[in-house]
């Protein structure tokens, strides 16, 4: 019995203890998880449990924003390029125009003749007969000066620099099929000459002339050009030719059709100044397709032509292309001139000047320029075209050519090759001209 009442009494006892351990416990158990120890305090205490967090930095405030900032400029376009003005003309005359009934072939070519002359009136070129068979060629050549008609009607041929390659020359051409059989010159002066054939670069041998006396050259078998030269080299020895005969055969007489031959085109009213850069109506050419035969183009009633030469954009001095000449190898068994020309196929009434832009592949080129009237068949006031220095070889060059003092004419120009530039050893020589401006 006093066992049961012991027992009794202890679960009492442990009834009372459990009671009040639940009235002191917490009516809720913290979310916080137990923090593990720290692997490297080896199981000693943190001496700062639980340190407060430090505060994150404030953004830092954003710059106020300008007020209706401006817009960045856009880049301007390119202004585009002013078209050219309308380029107005006007006919005041249509010229002449070859009928197509001119006999190229003489009907007497069996026939001997003879002219001969001891006045002269043009510089640049003239007939010595009626029915332009035979006429004379003058050139500057390596001359200090072009030559020059005298107040008694001869002309004056100028000394050179170099004894070899002579000074200003005379051509004697045939046409029409003559032949040249000899040509008598003489010489107001004490001089010193030499002659070539056929276009021939090579010179016979110096001939010292004395003033008051004649000198023969007998032409070789086909014949059709001699080429005298002054070869002194100081001006007390300059050539004043007083006298000219020449002897061939054939071409054509008086009862042959003949039709003089005629600066051609019409005669053109613009408004000054004009230009012309060879882009607009002229074909183009990679080279020379153009060889030993010319070519004639442009724009209406303002076509411009070559001999030996084309619009090419080899080279070109500007734009896509230029007019070109070319001086070609020698060629023995070619009879027409190798030498070529660009010429206006036009007149432009009141013309006073013109100004164009020009390169020459060797300094030893030689061009001219000359003028021609409305109406009329004579090329006057020649100018020669060559370059001062070696060093301006293959370098563009400007040109101005005034007609008579500034004088206006209706008239068209003519730039030719002189043979005085000689033949090249190889390949060929370039004359390019471009950009021309007449006033």
């Amino acid at each position: 019995m006093n066992r049961i009442n012991r027992l009794l009494a202890a679960l009492c006892c442990i009834f009372l203890l459990f009671a009040v351990s639940c009235e002191k416990a917490p009516d809720k158990v913290p979310d916080t998880p137990i923090e593990q120890p720290d692997d490297n305090n080896n199981g000693s205490e943190d001496p700062t449990p639980n340190p407060e967090p430090e505060p994150e930095p404030e953004p830092e405030p954003e710059p106020n924003p300008e007020p209706n900032p401006e817009p960045e400029p856009e880049p301007e376009p390119e202004p585009e390029p002013e078209p050219k003005p309308e380029l107005k003309i006007e006919i005041i005359d249509p010229g002449q125009k070859p009928d197509g009934n001119q006999t190229y072939t003489p009907q007497h070519p069996e026939l001997l003749h003879e002219v001969e002359y001891d006045e002269f009136f043009n510089p640049v070129q003239d007939w010595l007969d009626e029915y332009e068979n035979i006429d004379y060629v003058c050139s500057q050549g390596n001359g200090t000066a072009w030559p020059m008609i005298l107040e008694n009607g001869h002309i004056r041929f100028y000394q050179g620099s170099n004894s070899n390659k002579g000074g200003s020359y005379i051509r004697i051409r045939s046409h029409n099929g003559a032949r040249l059989l000899g040509v008598t010159i003489g010489s107001a002066s004490k001089t010193i000459l030499a002659h070539s054939f056929n276009g021939k670069a090579a010179k016979s041998e110096n001939v010292e002339l004395e003033a008051g006396n004649r000198y023969r050259i007998e032409a070789p078998e086909n014949c059709d050009e001699i080429c005298i030269y002054c070869m002194a080299t100081d001006q007390s020895r300059r050539w004043e030719m007083d006298y000219v005969k020449v002897e061939y055969q054939g071409g054509f007489i008086e009862s042959d059709f003949h039709q003089p031959s005629k600066e051609y085109g019409p005669l053109v009213r613009t408004t000054f100044p004009f230009r012309e850069d060879f882009e607009e109506g002229f074909p183009t050419t990679d080279k020379p397709s153009y060889y030993k035969y010319g070519i004639t183009a442009g724009r209406d009633n303002l076509q411009w032509s070559t001999w030996y030469g084309s619009f090419s954009w080899q080279n070109p001095i500007d734009g896509n292309q230029s007019a070109q000449l070319r001086i070609y190898q020698e060629e023995e068994d070619y009879e027409k001139e190798q030498f070529g020309h660009l010429k206006m196929e036009f007149f432009l009434e009141n013309l006073s000047k013109v100004s164009f832009q020009y390169y020459m592949s060797e300094f030893w080129i030689k061009a001219s320029i000359s003028y021609c009237e409305f109406g009329d068949t004579q090329w006057s006031n020649p100018q020669q075209i060559a370059l001062s220095n070696y060093s301006d070889r293959q370098t563009v060059q400007n040109y101005t050519y005034i007609l008579d003092d500034g004088l206006r004419h209706n008239a068209k120009i003519k730039i030719e090759l002189d043979p005085a530039s000689g033949f090249p050893s190889s390949s060929h020589y370039d004359f390019i001209c471009d950009n021309f401006l007449f006033e």
